[in-house]
């Protein structure tokens, strides 16, 4: 028999359970049923979800991470910036539950907090800060949990992350003081091991950072004994190994990297311990020949194949003890072009290799390197700017070089007998149709095999048509989709590589004069001249390789195109003599520049200049024959000229040079006269400087300053006879533009701007273009003001682009990785053909552009936008009104880019 409970007990135990638990989640009163129940809640609901968040962020940043085994390593990796906006998403929704605990769970009655979770959920709040690298708002965080629970564990932890944050912010006198503290504590109170454990790592990491790594070493084997993680005490003994090596301890060295070999960490770890270890007991005792060896072995184990740049880098090293630079340079070449993924090794190998090449005067192969390296050398490198510099020259060196080979060539065929000249061509057509077909049969055969490979999914296809494409699901994950849209492409499109304009197979472009025989240029044939997809230097024609009357445009038949080359020709002569001497300072290499041009071309028009430098080069070098020799050159046929009179007349030159200062000094009293509105003082100054100089540079600009200061001292008519002087009598100087608008404004009806600078055209076109004598100063229509609230703006061409549906991207990136920031999106018409999208706002410059840095990073919002269709940058409150009042885009980018370095 069934017992049966009554329909009414059972809703009143309903009913009054519903009671207890609503009663419960009251924080309005301190009661036990009331602690019980948010305790638990926070524990197992809010904070587990919190902090399983906090976590998987973690693990995502570690799997990103890259240590630079080039450096010694630190003890806490946290990544970089970049590296820590990709975990934005998981930490912000780390943030939000841990603060909704907070809010909707905290028990605070008489200066006590009575839910012990609550200090747990600040605790993750301020960690899920640091990892955004949000420093300043960890510090207070973990500040407020100081002051807070000052008598708790929960102290001690906060404690230990400001001293971490302050670390990441290289506050060192910080960090010291904290840490000193923190020693002090443990000494009278109970310190959590968990937090004392960390101590020793914080200082091996604060001395590593100073560059005392003898005093790390006693903290990192302290750390190897508070530690038990297996994985984390082989790091430690990385670095141990490292300082060692360092030191020359080699056998300490050794000892600390086979322990890490055989121990359990990643292979990248150990297969530089591994190589590092080889460095230190080989090498030092003797025993080169098994070291090279190993090495090679290395070189040759496929599973090695992500770390050949540094094998062959060790290699390279091997290679300089014996002074084999021929050696070092070739397993250089092999540890750039194995470079995968260590930007840092490839950096090296390719700064090495190319000051290498240019010790030996290599310079087209210095170059190459040197460009390589600044392809993914970072800015703030020791010798950014001088290895900028010498690319930039060696760049302006190989150009002129390609000029003079590639005319030296052209006119070499056009001296060619024609009948001879067209066998040539017609080989060379011939050459290429056959590798062009020879590569279209690869392309063939790959497709037959691809679609052979395919066949029952290219058979399901037309069965069931398009059906497995759709279902909702994203095509990218759909590898069915993926393999039959690879199929039709290859079937449509063949092989192609990724590039613009990849649908065109036969491209018109430069192709080669010479066969692949490689005896071109000892044969003396034009061979070389031209390179494969290369182009003369300035400007190189381009041809289609198919066609050969194509090749015939760029021979220079008659007389007007080959004395066009020997124009080019000659002009490029002189830069190279010039770049040798003094962007290069190879004196031996500009003497043969310079004498090339005088003896090929002799009735140069540069030859004065020609003479000059060589009878300077003549004194340095010194060689007084060759001093002698072209000092009479410059004496006889050109007595009157300043080079005579300077040769005469030491003391002339710096004559000159003072004049010149003299006329740069007057300009810049004219311009502060005119910004202190001394316009009286400008007329004074003008008068003198068009009286007694004939700057063509400065004049005009005198001038223009002129006009301005009539305006305000006579009347506008006569400041528009003094512009249209300006514009009539020089047309082709930088301020001429400036005095045509103002002309054309007034024309119009438009007031004449005044002289103030608070942001108006004429005022920003004075500051801009007349102000200082090299037209350096910034205009001033915008102010930096970094601690100002700033908004992120996207501008877009709503011809091209859907603004609303990016607009709805960018909210949902905003929802996803900058969720607790309060952000809003708004839209509004630019002008014409542009809408600007902005958010706002953040507190300061430096939120803003990491705002700017991690939407730029965002595939999901970046890659619909073609790169003409959109602009965004970041502005101040203050800018703001006036961006949006003058519309001059160019200007304000380049002040953004100017101003906010990224």
């Amino acid at each position: 028999m069934k017992l049966r409970i009554p329909y009414k007990l059972i809703f009143a135990f309903f009913l009054l359970g519903s009671i207890i638990i609503v009663y419960s989640c009251s924080t309005k009163k301190n009661t036990f049923t009331r602690r019980v129940y948010h305790n638990l809640t926070t524990h197992y609901n809010i904070y587990w979800n919190a902090n399983e968040s906090y976590k998987n962020g973690i693990l995502d940043l570690q799997k990103n991470l890259r240590d630079n085994y080039n450096k010694i390593l630190f003890v806490n990796n946290y990544g970089s910036a970049d590296d820590s906006r990709k975990i934005y998403s998981a930490m912000d929704r780390s943030i939000e539950k841990a603060s909704l605990a907070i809010q909707r769970h905290s028990l605070f009655f008489n200066k006590k907090e009575y839910n012990r979770w609550v200090d747990d959920c600040y605790l993750l709040i301020g960690k899920a800060q640091f990892y955004k690298q949000d420093y300043l708002s960890a510090k207070r965080t973990f500040e407020y949990l100081t002051r807070q629970y000052p008598d708790e564990a929960i102290a001690h932890h906060a404690n230990l992350w400001m001293i971490k944050t302050s670390l990441q912010q290289k506050k060192y006198d910080e960090v010291l003081a904290g840490l000193e503290l923190m020693d002090a504590t443990i000494e009278k109170d109970r310190v959590p091991f968990s937090v004392r454990k960390q101590i020793p790592l914080i200082y091996a990491d604060y001395y590593i950072l100073n560059g005392n790594y003898t005093a790390a070493k006693n903290h990192l084997l302290e750390g190897i004994t508070l530690n038990a993680d297996r994985k984390f005490r082989m790091r430690l003994y990385y670095i141990l190994g490292q300082i060692s090596q360092q030191e020359k301890d080699y056998a300490k060295a050794t000892e600390y990297y086979t322990k890490v070999s055989k121990g359990p960490s990643s292979f990248e770890m150990a297969f530089n311990a591994r190589i590092n270890m080889a460095k230190a007991f080989d090498i030092y005792t003797g025993d080169k020949s098994n070291l090279e060896k190993q090495l090679k072995r290395m070189a040759k184990d496929t599973k090695n194949k992500e770390f050949l740049d540094q094998v062959y880098f060790a290699l390279a090293e091997l290679a300089q003890l014996d002074k084999n630079d021929t050696l070092v340079m070739h397993y250089l070449r092999l540890s750039v072009s194995n470079s995968v993924s260590n930007d840092y090794q490839k950096t090296t190998s390719s700064l090495q290799l190319a000051e290498m090449c240019f010790t030996k005067q290599k310079y087209e192969d210095a170059r190459a390197y040197y460009d390589t390296t600044l392809q993914v050398l970072p800015i703030d490198y020791p010798n950014y700017e001088t290895i900028s510099t010498r690319t930039a020259t060696l760049t302006e060196l190989v150009t002129n070089l390609q000029v003079v080979q590639y005319e030296d060539s052209m006119q070499m065929l056009a001296r060619m007998p024609e009948a001879e000249l067209t066998a040539l061509i017609t080989k060379l057509v011939d050459e290429y149709n056959k590798k062009e077909q020879a590569r279209l049969e690869e392309e063939r055969q790959q497709q037959m095999d691809i679609a052979m490979a395919m066949g029952n999914q290219n058979q399901q296809r037309n069965e069931r048509g398009t059906q497995d494409l759709g279902g909702g699901g994203w095509y990218f994950n759909n590898p069915s989709a993926i393999s039959m849209g690879y199929t039709e492409f290859m079937r449509k499109w063949g092989r192609r590589k990724l590039e613009d304009n990849w649908r065109l197979m036969n491209k018109r472009a430069v192709t080669t004069f010479s066969s692949e025989e490689g005896d071109a240029g000892e044969t003396g044939t034009p061979g070389d001249s031209v390179a494969a997809g290369g182009g003369k230097a300035g400007g190189l024609e381009t041809i289609d390789p198919k066609d050969p009357k194509s090749y015939m445009k760029l021979i220079p038949k008659s007389p007007e195109a080959l004395e066009a080359s020997n124009t080019q020709i000659s002009e490029a002569l002189l830069n190279l003599g010039y770049i040798y001497k003094d962007g290069l300072h190879d004196i031996p290499h500009s003497l043969e520049a310079f004498e090339e041009l005088l003896e090929r071309y002799p009735d140069t028009k540069y030859a004065l200049n020609i003479y000059y430098q060589l009878y300077l080069m003549g004194i340095d070098i010194p060689d007084e024959a060759l001093a002698a020799k072209y000092k009479e050159k410059i004496m006889t046929g050109y007595p009157a000229s300043d080079y005579a009179l300077i040769i005469e007349n030491p003391d002339y030159n710096n004559e000159v040079l003072a004049k010149k200062n003299r006329i740069n000094t007057l300009y810049e009293e004219t311009y502060q006269a005119f910004t202190r509105g001394q316009y009286r003082m400008v007329l004074l100054y003008s008068n003198e400087a068009t009286t007694n100089y004939k700057d063509k540079d400065l004049i005009p600009k005198f001038e223009y300053l002129k006009a301005l200061a009539l305006a305000k001292v006579e009347n506008t008519d006569t400041m528009l006879v003094v512009l249209n002087k300006v514009v009539k009598t020089y047309p082709s100087s930088s301020v001429t533009p400036l005095a045509q608008e103002i002309l054309n404004k007034y024309g119009k009806g438009t007031p004449v701007a005044t002289t103030t600078t608070t942001g108006d055209t004429l005022s920003t076109s004075v500051t801009a273009v007349v102000g200082s004598s090299s037209d350096t100063v910034v205009p001033a229509i915008y102010k930096v003001n970094p601690n100002q609230t700033h908004f992120y703006i996207m501008m877009l061409n709503e011809r091209n682009v859907n603004v609303s549906a990016t607009k709805i991207r960018i909210s949902d990136f905003i929802s996803k990785s900058f969720n607790n920031d309060n952000l809003s999106v708004n839209a509004i018409l630019l002008d014409a053909g542009w809408q600007m999208i902005t958010i706002s706002s953040f507190r300061n410059a430096q939120a803003a552009i990491n705002f700017f840095k991690t939407i730029q990073q965002s595939e999901y919002v970046m890659l619909p936008l073609k790169d003409s269709d959109y602009k965004h940058f970041v502005i101040s409150m203050e800018n703001y009104p006036i961006f949006y009042r003058e519309k001059k885009y160019d200007g304000y980018i380049n002040f953004f880019n100017k101003n906010y370095p990224r």
